[in-house]
């Protein structure tokens, strides 16, 4: 080939692979669309208030949103441009890539560590930690700082390329590009800042640091599940809330962990050997992993709705009431009924112990049922019936004897998680 072909050849569009277009262009965008839909969705529902254990989730549903409307513009649009070969949307591409590629990775960034935050809280529900209620006060302000660092480490991609002019193909498709600044070839910053900084604080890291919560968890959930310390006052049912959010979010990670498993071996191949991921035979290989990890990004963030509606009962039944307008029965389970001896005292008592919200109401009337509180409460209500069972007992007066039945249906998580604590433990008798 001379060199005029040579210039000709530089001034075309490059070939587009059919598997790149039906790859990371069909394919692709039509997650992003699903992504978007599904993620709103999520967000609709988990920004109630009944579900602000899940704050976390939440943001990341806003994020992943925002991710998803970026992918057809930054990722899918420079296949799609040099399969059409038309040079206005080259050059419309070339205007807006590089802050929206800033802006795409800085919303990676930061979902991948809000899926941290929201790891390290299921970890020190799990393990019941004494830090877990100021961790949950600050949950706000460290979503925020996790913003911050996302935006230092990731922005700065804007300022490492420039849209140069080729004066060999005036007038021809290719006649701008984009290219990279000098500056990314310095040490400081090409090679300690954008691999031993970057690189490692927003691809390796959260990778080492997910697989190890996440390998925690499941070993803390196995020793539970055998001694059956954590759920021995509680029903099954807010057992069943507890172990599904937790392995709700043990399969949010696992997807993180698989999606982001060839991003690892990307990086650390561009660190050993940069030079073998340009060469002939070798760039195909590279180019496939990339856009894999690309669509594999973006299928995990489609996907999310349907992880959380198989894994937690309370987030399935809310989007059946968001889509289909149906709401769930409260059903058997849901119940524990208990019966107590009371005369005038063991109200006063109960309201001590539960306050005047939790009681939804009492009955004077012999066998009469309300709806008092939440399961935490149950417990305090079998404490006080033991106690005044053993006054009945010494002062063998004629007793009446009333019923109640206490919902779980909407007992929260919550109020597990931040008010019962080891101490509590030590102080109320086992009851079977």
């Amino acid at each position: 080939m001379n060199e005029s072909e040579e210039i000709i050849e530089m001034c075309y569009p490059p070939p587009s692979l059919d598997r790149r277009w039906y790859l990371v262009a069909v394919a692709g965008t039509s997650l992003s669309f699903l992504s978007i839909i599904t993620n709103i969705v999520i967000a609709k529902v988990l920004l109630s208030s009944r579900h602000n254990q899940f704050f976390f989730l939440a943001v990341i549903a806003i994020n992943d949103c925002l991710l998803s409307f970026n992918y057809g513009p930054v990722i899918a649009m420079e296949i799609i441009k040099d399969r059409l070969g038309e040079k206005w949307l080259h050059e419309l591409y070339l205007s807006y890539v590089g802050p929206l590629l800033a802006l795409c990775q800085t919303s990676m960034t930061f979902s991948c560590y809000l899926i941290i935050l929201a790891t390290l809280e299921r970890y020190l529900i799990t393990l019941r930690s004494k830090c877990l209620p100021t961790f949950r006060r600050c949950r706000g302000l460290l979503a925020l700082l996790m913003f911050i660092l996302s935006f230092l480490l990731r922005a700065p991609i804007y300022y490492e390329m420039h849209v140069i002019t080729n004066p060999l193909c005036i007038g021809e498709y290719m006649e701008k590009g984009v290219d990279l600044l000098p500056i990314v070839n310095s040490f400081w910053y090409g090679n300690f800042y954008r691999f031993y900084v970057r690189n490692i604080m927003t691809v390796l890291v959260p990778f080492c640091v997910l697989a190890l919560l996440n390998y925690k968890i499941v070993k803390i959930l196995r020793t539970q599940q055998r001694s059956a310390q954590m759920f021995r006052f509680l029903s099954s049912d807010h057992k069943s809330k507890i172990r599904s959010a937790t392995l709700m979010m043990v399969f949010v990670v696992c997807s993180y962990l698989v999606a982001n498993i060839l991003n690892v071996v990307v990086t650390l191949w561009e660190y050993v050997a940069f030079h073998t991921t340009q060469e002939e035979g070798y760039f195909e290989v590279y180019e496939f992993f990339t856009d894999v990890t690309s669509v594999l990004y973006i299928f995990v963030c489609a996907t999310r709705l349907f992880v959380y509606y198989l894994c937690n009962q309370e987030i399935r039944d809310d989007i059946k009431h968001l889509i289909c307008n149906v709401t769930t029965t409260p059903r058997k389970q849901d119940y524990v009924t208990v019966t107590r001896s009371l005369q005038s005292t063991p109200i006063v008592v109960l309201s001590a112990l539960l306050g005047p919200r939790d009681v939804v109401g009492l009955s004077s009337q012999n066998d009469s049922s309300r709806q008092i509180g939440t399961e935490i409460d149950a417990v305090a209500i079998a404490i006080a019936r033991r106690l005044h069972s053993n006054d009945i007992m010494t002062n063998s007066k004629p007793i009446t004897t009333d019923s109640y039945v206490i919902s779980n249906h909407h007992a929260d998580v919550e109020d597990y998680d931040e008010d019962i604590d080891d101490d509590d433990e030590d102080q109320i008798p086992h009851m079977v």
